[in-house]
Parts: structure tokens; C-alpha cells; sequence
């Protein structure tokens, strides 16, 4: 071989492995701005993720809260219907001791 093909031959080698690195090259940001693209998209969702605990939490201390409303209004409705049924025992059993008693008959 002659230094003119050699020369040839190697200036061959040199563009094929330049466009090789030139596609290597191109992939690689193609896949750099894909994982850019997918790790601001993980991010949002880490975000939402952590916005939706925030009201989850929030909405568990509003059901406590109203749970301990509702048990608190549950026993003063016991203690009012307590009462009341006191206050009709009381009235009955006088009105019970009066029809006894012979001098008001």
C-alpha cells in the first residue's frame, strides 16, 4: 500500500469515527434532556405528594376534632335526656303520693 492510500484510509477511519462520536454525542443529550424532563417531572409529584399529606393531615385533626364536638354533644344529650327522665319521675311520683294521701280524696 501506497502512503496515498494509507493516508486515504486513515482520513476514512478519522470521518467514520468522528460521525460515530457526533451520534454518540447527540444520543447522549437526547437522553440527558429526556432524564432532565422525567426528574423535574419526579419532583412535581414529590411535591404533590407531600401538598396531599399536608391535607390529609389536616383533614384527620378536622375529623378529630369534630368527633370530639360530636361525643361532647352526645353526652350532654344523654345528661338532658337523663334529666328530663328525672324530672318525669319526680312529677309522677308526686302526682302518684297525692292520689295515696286520703285527705285529699
Amino acid at each position: 500500500m501506497s502512503d496515498k492510500d494509507l493516508v486515504k484510509e486513515l482520513k476514512a477511519e478519522l470521518a467514520e469515527i468522528t460521525k460515530d462520536r457526533d451520534d454518540t454525542l447527540t444520543k447522549m443529550k437526547s437522553k440527558e434532556r429526556r432524564m432532565k424532563q422525567v426528574l423535574i417531572k419526579l419532583e412535581h409529584r414529590e411535591q404533590d405528594v407531600q401538598s396531599i399529606g399536608h391535607k390529609i393531615g389536616e383533614q384527620n385533626k378536622e375529623i378529630a376534632d369534630l368527633k370530639a364536638k360530636l361525643d361532647t354533644k352526645g353526652k350532654l344529650l344523654e345528661e338532658a335526656l337523663q334529666k328530663t327522665k328525672d324530672i318525669h319521675e319526680d312529677s309522677t311520683e308526686k302526682t302518684d303520693t297525692h292520689t295515696d294521701d286520703p285527705d285529699l280524696d
